[in-house]
C-alpha cells in the first residue's frame, strides 16, 4: 500500500505538469468525457541513445548495472495506443489518464515517453531529459527496491532530470554530441 501511495504521488506530479500542458491543445469541444487522441503534428526524436541516457542517469545515482536486469521498454506517444497507457496506469495507480502521459510503469518495465516537440519547445525540455526522469524510477524500483513513500522519489528524479538536461542538452555543453 506504501508503495502505491508513492506511486500515486509521483503520478500526481507527473498529470499535474503534464496534463496541463496537454488539455488545452486536445481538449474536445464535445461533451464526451475522453478528449479525441491528437498525435504529435511534430515528433521530438531522441538525440541520445536510451541505453546511453539508461547509463549517464545510473552513475550519477552511484548505481552498477547488472548485466542481467531487464532495461524497460520505451514506448513513444506518437507509436503507441493511449488504451495501452491507461491499462498500465490503472494497474499501477488506480486511474485511467485522459491524455498520453511520460510515466515509469514498473508491472510491464515500461517507460511511456510523449513525443510532441511543441510541448518539449513550450517547457524548455527535450524527450532525453524526461527520459533520464523516468529512468531514475526504473533504477529506484529495481536496483534500490524503493517503497515510494516519501516525496523523496520524485525530487531525485526531477534533481537528475535537471542534471542531465544541463549536462548534456545545454546549448553550452560540452556533450552536445550523440551517445
Amino acid at each position: 500500500m506504501e508503495r502505491k501511495r508513492g506511486y500515486l504521488v509521483a503520478a500526481a506530479a507527473v498529470m499535474f505538469l503534464v496534463t496541463a500542458a496537454t488539455l488545452s491543445a486536445r481538449a474536445s469541444k464535445t461533451a464526451s468525457s475522453t478528449p479525441p487522441r491528437a498525435l504529435p503534428e511534430r515528433v521530438a526524436m531522441l538525440r541520445y541513445n536510451p541505453q546511453f541516457i539508461l547509463q549517464a542517469v545510473a552513475r550519477r545515482m552511484g548505481i552498477a548495472l547488472l548485466p542481467g536486469m531487464p532495461v524497460p521498454a520505451v514506448l513513444l506517444e506518437s507509436r503507441t495506443p493511449l488504451e495501452r497507457l491507461q491499462a498500465a496506469a490503472e494497474r499501477q495507480w488506480g486511474f485511467r489518464p485522459h491524455v498520453f502521459v511520460t510515466a515509469y510503469a514498473s508491472a510491464g518495465n515500461e517507460i511511456y515517453l510523449i513525443d510532441d516537440a511543441t510541448l518539449y519547445e513550450r517547457y524548455k525540455g527535450t524527450p532525453d531529459d524526461s527520459l533520464a526522469h523516468e529512468l531514475v524510477h526504473y533504477l529506484q524500483a529495481n536496483y534500490r527496491k524503493d517503497t515510494f513513500n516519501t516525496d523523496w522519489s520524485e525530487f531525485e528524479a526531477v534533481a537528475i532530470q535537471t542534471w542531465f538536461r544541463n549536462e548534456y542538452m545545454g546549448a553550452s555543453s560540452p556533450r552536445r554530441k550523440r551517445g
